[in-house]
């Protein structure tokens, strides 16, 4: 969701043919805090300060938001969670509103990946895997993974056996092709064939056409990010 992730935002979503609200991404550890305010002060991105001292309330907060606004909806709610060590999921493993946790091995900007988060994951796959067992073991929520295709000097097929080794149920993938405005929908493609996983469908979908390439390509399920700025996305799923 464009990284505006909070329940005032996404709420509205909830009227728009969407099965699976995504919350934050969220900053568990004082790492992923401190890569959090560097990416405020270089890149302006704002959504990227979430604090981890009071997350577990804040999300308890999001999700009670949501479910104000549409008593009907029962969808499922997940939480993309940074962190750059394995014991900090800890904190939200009493939230029990919470659905999915999603391990962000995705986010590409400078501070995440030299705090050793998001995309950082895929090439230290040690601690992907400390983190799998972590969350897989002691969470009792359905896990799922995001990751980011195309990422130069990663085999993103180990990664992914690596992922399907554990109790995984979902596979974010983020299709994006550097300096192409379009989605990968090659890699997509190539990913959903090899896995059982229930592949989400990330990058550049705008509209339906998009949506349905995505399907057509062996997405389970597709995902909006940016298109959902303008509040609307009826155009894409309904």
């Amino acid at each position: 969701m464009a990284g505006i992730n909070d329940g005032e935002f996404c709420k509205k979503f909830t009227k728009q043919g969407v099965d699976l609200i995504t919350l934050g991404g969220f900053n568990l550890d004082l790492e992923t805090f401190k890569a959090g305010l560097e990416n405020i002060t270089k890149y302006d991105r704002k959504e990227f300060f979430t604090c981890p001292h009071h997350i577990s309330e804040d999300i308890d907060e999001f999700i009670e938001e949501i479910h104000e606004y549409n008593p009907s909806w029962n969808g499922l709610i997940s939480v993309n969670l940074r962190a750059a060590h394995d014991n900090s999921f800890g904190v939200l493993y009493k939230n029990k509103n919470i659905d999915i946790f999603e391990i962000n091995a995705h986010c590409r900007q400078n501070p995440m990946i030299e705090a050793g988060t998001g995309q950082a994951l895929l090439s230290n796959t040690d601690l992907l895997a400390s983190m799998l067992e972590e969350v897989t073991t002691n969470s009792n929520k359905d896990i799922s993974v995001k990751i980011r295709a195309n990422v130069e000097g990663v085999d993103i097929f180990s990664v992914i056996e690596l992922i399907e080794s554990y109790d995984v149920k979902y596979l974010h993938v983020d299709c994006m092709k550097e300096n192409v405005d379009t989605a990968d929908y090659d890699i997509l493609n190539r990913i959903s064939s090899k896995t059982g996983l229930h592949v989400i469908g990330n990058n550049c979908v705008r509209t339906r056409e998009d949506y349905v390439k995505m399907l057509d390509n062996g997405a389970d399920s597709v995902s909006v990010a940016r298109a959902a700025l303008e509040g609307d996305i009826d155009h894409i799923f309904l």
